[in-house]
Order: structure tokens, then sequence, then C-alpha cells
């Protein structure tokens, strides 16, 4: 399959106080590189506005799990689509440090007309581009088989009493050019639901998100309810992100692990 690579020198603003890849960063990484991929097939953000449509993004699972200290250092990362068809596009991430794999992910991508604000299915020449007659590589099928998409469940935290629902703004600069909260300020939402004691013993191995709804600019903040679970080697949070009137917008599942 054909592969997109980059190079990416993680600077001081990319990472947290320990000095981990921040996960809002990483989401902003991969969206900024399946932008580029996309660009090189002149199917990029623009042209496609241009014909009133927008790529979104509604699932991605990111296993982090070798997240090192990266400050000032090389990443490479590598992406691929595996198929697209009807009305949605997979697309697998790799990131490596000095030959090694230190994260992966897979997300789905849909196409929306952006007047009608609904999704509209890809049409073939945009199918065309992506899928070549490339097999995958055996590295290619190793990230394919290591992670998969999993149906995340609304689990209506926010009803229960014993939840503490946070809520946040919502600033002038989370809005982007589609008039709504880009994707990259929701995993920062969703690390504000978690204890601040439990950020700063752990750091995140896992993010898995969906997004249910775009929370346009009319509305000025969100709800956020917040459900975690400790096992003996990690703390998992289930949350919730809400509109002001309770429409579910997005679901964030993070696995955390202690820090060595």
């Amino acid at each position: 399959m054909e592969e997109y690579k980059k190079i990416y020198k993680v600077q001081y603003y990319d990472v947290d106080r320990d000095n981990y890849i921040k996960m809002n960063r990483l989401f902003e990484i991969m969206t900024a590189i399946a932008t580029e991929h996309s660009a090189v097939h002149k199917i990029d953000a623009k042209r496609l506005m241009d014909k009133g449509m927008s790529w979104v993004v509604y699932d991605i699972n990111l296993d982090f799990s070798d997240n090192g200290r990266l400050r000032e250092k090389d990443i490479t990362v590598k992406s691929f689509v595996k198929n697209v068809k009807g009305i949605y596009m997979l697309r697998y991430f790799a990131f490596y440090h000095q030959g090694n794999l230190i994260g992966k992910a897979v997300s789905k991508w849909l196409l929306i007309d952006i007047i009608k604000r609904k999704i509209i299915k890809i049409p073939k020449d945009i199918i065309a581009t992506f899928m070549s007659n490339i097999d995958a590589t055996e590295e290619q099928k190793s990230i394919m088989d290591s992670i998969n998409m999993i149906k995340q469940k609304d689990e209506k935290i926010i009803e229960d009493e014993d939840i503490k629902v946070k809520n946040m703004e919502i600033r002038y600069g989370d809005i982007d050019e589609n008039r709504h909260v880009t994707n990259s300020v929701y995993p920062l939402w969703a690390m504000e639901s978690i204890a601040r004691d439990t950020l700063k013993s752990h750091k995140i191995f896992s993010v898995q998100i969906t997004y249910k709804k775009e929370q346009l600019e009319s509305d000025k903040a969100v709800k956020i309810a917040c459900k975690e679970s400790v096992f003996e080697d990690s703390i998992s949070e289930h949350i919730e992100i809400y509109s002001s009137d309770e429409e579910l917008l997005c679901i964030v599942d993070m696995v955390l692990k202690p820090m060595n």
C-alpha cells in the first residue's frame, strides 16, 4: 500500500511537564499527516472545500504505550490507507523513534457536505486515488493486525448522581474553519476531567475517541462526565462530553499506567 512518511522533531510545546508527548499534539500531528498525504494527490482541504466537501474524523484508536520522554528528538510518522468504501476511509499511523515502533493508530474518516452538514458517499475518483494495486508490506500488515476499531459504549454516565460533571467553556480558539470545535480539543477536555493526582503519577498509554456529533460555535460551553476504574496495574477513564443541552458529542476511553 502507498505510504506517506514524515520525520518530525518533537518540540518543547509538544510535551507535557514530564516530557511525554501530549495526546492532543499527537492528534494534531496525525491530522496534519493525513492532510499532507491528501494534498499529494490534489485532494487537500482547500480543493475539497471548493467542491463543498470536507473530511471529518469519526473514530481514532491510539496506542502509544511506548511513549518515552521525546523532547527535542526525532520521530518518524508513517501513514497509509487500507480501504475506502461507501462512506468511510480507514487510515493507519505508525510512530517510530530510532527505528523502534513506539505507537500506532487507526482512524475512520468520513466525507461531509459542508453546506448540508451531512455525510456523503465518497466519490469514485477519490476512492481510485487511494486504493492502489500495491500489496501491503509485512510491516503494514503487522500494524493492521495489532490495532482495531472497538465500538465504544454510551454509558450515559451524566445521569449517574455519583458522577461529578465538569463544565468547560468553549474558547474562540477552539473553533476551526468548519465553524465547529476542532478534534484535538476533545482529548484536552477529557484530560481536564481526570483527577490531577492521577495525571501526575500516571502516563496515558492508549486513547480511543468516537466523535458522535459536532459542536458548533453557537454553543458556549460543554459538560464533561468521567468514570474512573482502578485496576492493579492501570487506571481506566471513561469520559463522555456533552453539549450544554446534554446531547452526546464525544466518547473518550483512556488507559493510564504508573510512570517509571
